[in-house]
Formats: C-alpha cells, sequence, structure tokens
C-alpha cells in the first residue's frame, strides 16, 4: 500500500494525485500526504482512513522543490535557538544538553553539506555561532569542536582536489573533449567557491581561535 502521495495543482488543471515525487513538474508548491504507521494486526489487515482517524492516520504538509534548504532553514533559525535556550534546558545535566547540541549541530551540518552537493559545490559545514564565545563551555571543549569542524573542511577539500578527469574514461565510458573541458570548469568555479568561503569572517574566527 503506498504510504505516501503528492497533490499537484498544475497551471490551472484540477488538483491530481501522484505516487513518485514529481519534482520535475513543480514549479511553486506541492502538498504531501503522508500515511502514519498506525497498529494494525498484520500487513494484511490495514487501517481504513475515514473522518473519524484522518487527523492520526495521514499527516499533510507543504514543500517545494527547495526541500533541503527549507529544512536547513527552520532547523537552524527556529529550533537551533529553541534548543540552545538555557531557560529550555531546566533540570538538564551538562552532559545531556552537550551531547543534544551536539547531535543537533552535526544534523545542520550534514544537511548544509548535503544542499552543497545537490547544488554541485563543495560547502564547508560552520560550527555554531557561540562556539568560540559560550560561556558554558571551557576553551578545550571550544578547541575540541572547532578542531573537528577544520578537519571536516581537510577531508571534503582534499576529495575535491583528488577528482580526476579521467575518471569518465576509466569507468568504461566514451567521454569527448567537451566533457573534460566541463570538468575543469565545475573544477574551477568550485575551488573558488571554497576560497571564498575560507575567506569569510566566521572561518577566520574559528582559525584565529584555534591559533
Amino acid at each position: 500500500m503506498c504510504q505516501y502521495l503528492f497533490c499537484l495543482n498544475n497551471g490551472g488543471i484540477p488538483l491530481y494525485l501522484t505516487d513518485p515525487p514529481p519534482l520535475e513538474k513543480v514549479k511553486g508548491k506541492m502538498m504531501l500526504a503522508i500515511r502514519a504507521q498506525g497498529q494494525r494486526q498484520s500487513k494484511d489487515d490495514p487501517i481504513v482512513i475515514d473522518m473519524s482517524n484522518i487527523d492520526t492516520e495521514v499527516i499533510f504538509m507543504e514543500i517545494n522543490r527547495q526541500i533541503l534548504d527549507n529544512l536547513f532553514l527552520i532547523c537552524n533559525e527556529v529550533y537551533s535557538p529553541v534548543l540552545s535556550n538555557p531557560l529550555n534546558m531546566v533540570g538538564w545535566s551538562d552532559l545531556v544538553s552537550r551531547d543534544l547540541m551536539d547531535k543537533f549541530n552535526g544534523f545542520l551540518a550534514h544537511t548544509y553539506v548535503t544542499i552543497g552537493q545537490v547544488k554541485g559545490r563543495t560547502w564547508l559545514p560552520l560550527p555554531p555561532s557561540d562556539a568560540t564565545s559560550s560561556e558554558k563551555s571551557s576553551s578545550k571543549d571550544k578547541a575540541q569542536t572547532l578542531e573537528g569542524a577544520l578537519l571536516h573542511w581537510t577531508r571534503q577539500i582534499k576529495n575535491v582536489l583528488k577528482q580526476d578527469p579521467e575518471s569518465a574514461l576509466k569507468s568504461g565510458n566514451h567521454p569527448d573533449p567537451i566533457t573534460e573541458v566541463h570538468f575543469w570548469r565545475d573544477k574551477s568555479e568550485n575551488l573558488n567557491s571554497i576560497c571564498e568561503q575560507l575567506s569569510s569572517e566566521r572561518i577566520k574566527k574559528v582559525l584565529k581561535f584555534l591559533e
């Protein structure tokens, strides 16, 4: 049984439902209906959805082509301030609060990197904005957090530098000269993007703190 459906409105045409993600057809927004994993006796005995249980069995949300961008924006601008607010951590131990924020910031970093990969670029995930100014963390903890970010950047940059223009040929394809031209153009633009990021004020503060 299908667990999700996308609802589209294509230029004045009445709404219609589709199963696979139709991102190539989406110009604005679309609605996603997700079937919740309700309790049932077996797979052959599905729960029938009606007006009495649709609120608990189906989740509706509005999405567009920039799904990951919206996810990162909401997490970074909404959930991050809420989670890091000391008033919301009353009764928590330092270990619990630190572990929660470390995992959440790791999720943000992976999401940021993924967005860059979708756009064909290498985006260096920045550490939390209070990583150098937080009074709750010791200098050792701050240095450990920033060193972890620096190691992650190093791995990302090395992966870009190791990209080989002959990889298409070695994989058994038959690329033409234009393929190599496109390769070097994309690699040049990616490296220029990395240089611009390394010159940003946030990254300069990280390097200055580590020095």
